[in-house]
């Protein structure tokens, strides 16, 4: 049986013009999979020597462009450049992740193996159905399907971050829906109990779960860097990546250095909603326990200053 040609569409941005550790070690093992990986590389004029020579160390045929349009921007002007002609299947993806923290060709191997018409790391519900657009990818026949078509066309260069998540991820997931096409993903996002009620993001709330699953060891970016949550389990990264060897910690604390630490955490209510929906459970007491261990006042008197 012949196998698909595969194509990958990556969409990478850095204010300082650098290509990450992290996302050459994801663009590697895209390429190792056998697939063909076009690399947008938004806001570059030109393309340094040594991001030039590790694309052609891989095989990787990058691309300059405007930073404009974000990730979907960057996608379309891909997509505009024909890089997608010819292609079985055609992924989109970006840089907004830490990991693999696996090696990427088994878990590829076992998710394109299910039979479906677009395949997603990711399902989500919040606030709508969707299958998170950091990891998507269409069989040639949904990609030309009309109604994803129409999505691909907006013009994401004049849209702001919001309206790109509207009318690009979520408008991917009505277009899917509304063409009939079978989906596979490799989590799938619990829709019973309490989280029925409370459409929440997987990647922040069941983020450790996922991280530590077989099929998809991704962590995002912005759950570590930016905590919009308030999640108060995230230092549990680094005893994960511990137990790893594909993916050193050593990559996660080279790209946030020089931002400051997260202090935000959720109050009461939303931590104790936390513990009803998410999937990570043990870690979210552990960490409930440890700051109320951390704040609880000594009982013993202070000793005397000398």
């Amino acid at each position: 049986m012949t196998r698909p040609r595969i194509t990958c569409l990556f969409a990478q941005y850095d204010p300082a013009g650098l290509l990450r550790v992290h996302t050459r070690h994801y663009l590697a093992e895209l390429a190792a999979c056998g697939m063909t990986v076009h690399l947008a590389l938004s806001g570059a004029h030109h393309i340094a020597p040594d991001i030039a020579r590790f694309c052609a160390d891989h095989g990787i045929v990058p691309h300059t462009r405007p930073n404009r349009g974000l990730d979907f921007g960057a996608w379309q002007h891909l997509l505009s450049a024909g890089c997608a002609r010819g292609a079985d299947r055609v992924l989109f993806a970006n840089d907004s992740v830490f990991g693999p923290l696996n090696p990427l060709a088994p878990i590829l191997e076992r998710i394109m193996a299910c039979p479906a018409d677009v395949w997603g790391l990711v399902e989500s519900r919040h606030p709508v159905w969707h299958l998170q657009s950091w990891f998507l990818c269409f069989s040639a026949d949904a990609l030309a399907r009309p109604a994803v078509q129409r999505v691909l066309a907006l013009p994401f260069t004049e849209m702001t971050k919001p309206e790109i998540i509207l009318h690009g991820e979520l408008g991917l997931g009505t277009a899917i829906r509304a063409a009939g096409l079978h989906v596979a993903a490799a989590w799938r996002d619990d829709a019973r109990g309490p989280r029925r009620l409370v459409p929440v993001n997987p990647m922040h709330v069941d983020w450790l779960s996922i991280a530590r699953s077989p099929d998809c060891p991704f962590i995002k970016i912005e759950l570590l860097r930016d905590n919009p949550c308030g999640i108060g389990w995230i230092g549990a990264w680094r005893d994960l990546l511990a137990t790893r060897d594909h993916f050193p910690a050593a990559w996660i604390d080279d790209a946030l250095r020089g931002r400051p630490a997260s202090a935000a955490m959720a109050g009461w209510k939303i931590r104790l909603l936390f513990l009803l929906i998410s999937r990570d459970r043990p870690a979210i007491l552990r960490a409930m326990r440890w700051r109320r261990s951390a704040t609880v006042p000594a009982t013993s008197p202070p000793a005397a200053a000398t």
